[in-house]
């Protein structure tokens, strides 16, 4: 069984750098970069926190999406994923986005997959 790690309060996200030419190699995973917010989501025994890069609390900000992570059957997690806007089309829209969160408006589907940081090998 992997070591079990404290859940922290906040993890500062590993930010994409610009580069020519993607490394080589099975060590190396790539993913495509949404159209959306860098959202970690810290889930402790049915109590979401929706932080952004720099750690500021949005929770209020997108309430369907903290409510739908809380449904998550985990004592435990801290996600680090991308909260987008998602068009019918598959397509994401940054626009779409800021409009949904200048008004408040909480309806965006929550679609990507996120990742548990505690269990990162950089751990």
């Amino acid at each position: 069984m992997p070591k079990r790690h404290a859940l922290p309060s906040f993890v500062a996200p590993q930010l994409s750098q610009p580069i020519k030419v993607p490394p080589e190699g099975c060590d190396w995973a790539h993913e495509i970069k949404h159209d959306g917010y860098c959202i970690h989501a810290r889930l402790a025994r049915g109590d979401v926190k929706l932080l952004t890069r720099t750690g500021l609390d949005w929770t209020d900000r997108y309430q369907t999406t903290a409510k739908a992570l809380s449904k998550i059957n985990v004592q435990e997690a801290y996600l680090d994923g991308e909260l987008c806007a998602v068009r019918p089309d598959g397509t994401t829209s940054f626009a779409d986005l800021q409009a949904a969160t200048e008004s408040r408006h909480h309806g965006l589907r929550a679609d990507k997959a996120a990742k548990d940081v505690r269990r990162s090998p950089s751990n």
